[in-house]
């Protein structure tokens, strides 16, 4: 809890991965993937209540083996912040705040977690915060998986794209790109518009959830 709002973290995790399958059980030094993700999770000082959300038994089995609280949800979700829906359903949908904090980010610790939630508990502005990293225009040319994005001078999201951002244009220009890093604490109420919303056009194209928050006029 933080400032007296109640905090669910999410841990979305499937195994039908086109880019990495299988990757959320891929062992790293003796633990999975999805193992690091939760335990820094249980780092959180503001997380009261943390589950892993997952259409896979297999995966079931695996997080009841290391102790974590796991839900079992519908294998039909696009996105996985439809999956951080049913799931923030299933434990009763009283949360003031959702993290959805992806099964892929094994090095994020709780002290991280903890920043995204107090930038988001801190500014009425905006729905969602996203963490990001740098990372250099030539290494992001060659990497679709990984998610660059564009901010204006308030910090707030502009586009979000699979592609490198922005371009090398007119000259030699040497610059490092936004990197997301998929740890993203919203409000309920966003979490809730989110859901109610179509898919975006560009969220399509991208394969991005956050460019439906940012295609619908919502701060990130």
């Amino acid at each position: 809890m933080i400032n007296g709002k109640s905090v669910l973290v999410v841990i979305p995790a499937r195994m039908g991965g086109y880019r990495f399958p299988n990757k959320p059980l891929r062992m790293i030094y003796g633990k999975e993937m999805l193992r690091w993700v939760w335990e820094h999770a249980s780092q959180s000082e503001y997380a009261d209540e943390i589950a892993i959300a997952t259409p896979n038994e297999e995966i079931v089995k695996a997080c009841e083996a290391f102790g974590a609280k796991v839900i079992l949800t519908s294998d039909n979700h696009r996105r996985g912040t439809e999956r951080v829906y049913e799931a923030y359903k299933s434990t009763g949908g009283k949360w003031d705040i959702v993290v959805n904090f992806q099964g892929d980010e094994p090095l994020v610790t709780g002290e991280w977690l903890d920043k995204a939630i107090v930038e988001l508990e801190s500014n009425s502005d905006v729905s969602c915060v996203n963490l990001y990293k740098w990372m250099s225009y030539q290494e992001s040319e060659k990497d679709q998986n990984e998610v660059k994005v564009v901010i204006d001078v308030q910090s707030n999201a502009m586009y979000f794209s699979r592609n490198p951002l922005p371009a090398i244009w007119l000259g030699d220009k040497k610059f490092e790109c936004r990197i997301e890093i998929c740890v993203m604490p919203m409000t309920s109420q966003a979490l809730e518009k989110f859901v109610s919303l179509p898919n975006a056009y560009y969220e399509e194209i991208e394969s991005v959830d956050m460019m439906r928050f940012v295609e619908n006029g919502l701060k990130v």
